[in-house]
């Protein structure tokens, strides 16, 4: 533990325990992890259906190149804003409590998006999926950690974050589907309904449960605690870095991807979606293998630079060298491999917070990884491209996302610099 956690677990304390009950059942443990997961697969549909839909959404809403990036973008605003708060919702009204809510709120926005005529009535419905989504991971990891026992915990994280790369697949894919054919209203009262069966899958089968330590009185971290871990170096670091990689993704891959490759490589939409929700089919092994790699050789700083040069590679090959349907699909995919490196940023900070504090250093890396890319590079490149007059962005707008992940480098390099030389001090003191 590094020395600012030491000094902030003094002050906040440790978290109690909480022991797996005898009369543990796998099967009603899976249906509740896995319907709550079905959440998490379902909010990745909603944050990145617009990608499938700028047509339409761009002359049905009378929307700029700006005006669609700043649509999206809506969705990011009470997301990222909701991801430390979250937490405290959920130990105070249960995560099925929860859930119930951000289904409810993302059944009844999905419907009034495809009513919406008007630009403003769009962000608004947006803003409401931001809201009812926000909860969904915190309330899928609170429903394993209730459910299962403690050695089952890493393998659930890593399923919740298949479960939203699946829903981003399958959902550009089955959406540009539904669009090309029947238009984005269509696809979108699709999604409702969608969000309906599953508000009552998660009213009928998830259940909150009570752990033989949870009515022990908990020892909640103190505000100072709070805001010395919000604006720690070691903590915002390798949580900032995170973000930027994860940019090239969000904005590229989730959103401005399926135009680029229409506009510039002349591709249907469906075959467009096809080709972008590669990306998302290469986070899954990409995931799961820095995750190996971290474990074997313990260097999740190294690992991310790899994965920042990676996918600053790949983008430069995608936007300015390959062609073709199949050789972009694939490039997207390997795209996927590298950028999905990010996810290491969880470990590092983890690593140096106090574990009384891990889930606020969760949540404040959670909002970093969606929210440089989410509020910043998404509308960030609907600006440029409406400066150069452009509908679509081409290679020279989007080579921003290049410019993400090279930063990253750069604050890895000064955060591996500086531990270095704290290092030093450290041995010169103990010598002294």
């Amino acid at each position: 533990m590094s020395a600012y956690a030491e000094d902030m677990a003094s002050e906040v304390g440790s978290a109690p325990g909480v022991s797996p009950r005898p009369d543990w059942s796998p099967w009603r443990s899976s249906l509740v992890f896995g319907t709550a997961a079905l959440f998490v697969f379902f909010q990745m549909v909603l944050q990145t259906f617009p990608s499938v839909m700028r047509e339409g959404l761009v002359v049905d809403l009378s929307l700029s190149e700006a005006g669609f990036g700043g649509l999206s973008s809506s969705f990011y605003y009470p997301y990222i804003l909701l991801q430390i708060p979250a937490g405290i919702l959920v130990s105070r009204f249960g995560a099925r409590s929860v859930l119930i809510s951000g289904a409810l709120l993302c059944t009844v926005a999905s419907f009034l998006f495809a009513m919406s005529h008007t630009a403003n009535t769009a962000e608004l419905t947006r803003i409401l999926m931001g809201l009812g989504a926000a909860p969904t991971v915190v309330c899928t990891m609170a429903l394993a950690a209730q459910w299962f026992p403690p050695r089952f915990f890493p393998i659930l994280a890593a399923l919740t974050e298949v479960f939203g790369m699946t829903g981003a697949a399958l959902g550009q894919e089955s959406l540009g589907f539904i669009v090309e054919r029947a238009g984005w209203r269509t696809a979108m009262i699709a999604c409702g309904a969608f969000s309906a069966v599953l508000l009552l899958l998660i009213v009928v089968f998830v259940r909150n449960r009570k752990g033989a330590g949870e009515d022990a009185d908990e020892q909640w971290p103190r505000p100072a605690a709070i805001a010395r871990l919000l604006v720690s170096l070691p903590i915002l670091g390798p949580a900032v870095a995170g973000g930027l990689v994860a940019a090239t993704g969000v904005s590229f891959a989730w959103l401005w991807g399926v135009s680029y490759f229409q506009a510039y490589h002349d591709l249907s939409l469906s075959a467009a979606s096809v080709s972008a929700s590669f990306y998302f089919w290469g986070c899954l092994p990409g995931m799961l293998g820095s995750a190996w790699l971290c474990s074997r050789y313990r260097n999740p700083a190294l690992l991310l630079a790899v994965g920042a040069v990676g996918t600053a590679a790949m983008m430069v090959l995608i936007l300015f060298v390959f062609h073709g349907q199949a050789v972009q699909s694939a490039a997207m995919f390997v795209l996927g491999v590298f950028n999905s490196f990010y996810a290491l940023s969880f470990t590092m900070v983890k690593d140096k917070a106090p574990a009384q504090l891990s889930g606020v250093a969760m949540g404040l890396t959670n909002m970093l990884i969606v929210g440089i890319g989410g509020l910043i590079f998404q509308p960030l490149i609907g600006v440029l491209a409406h400066a150069r007059g452009q509908d679509v962005p081409d290679a020279a707008t989007l080579s921003v996302t290049i410019v993400a992940p090279l930063l990253a480098l750069v604050i890895l390099a000064a955060a591996g610099l500086a531990g270095a030389r704290n290092r030093r001090q450290a041995a010169s003191s103990i010598r002294a």
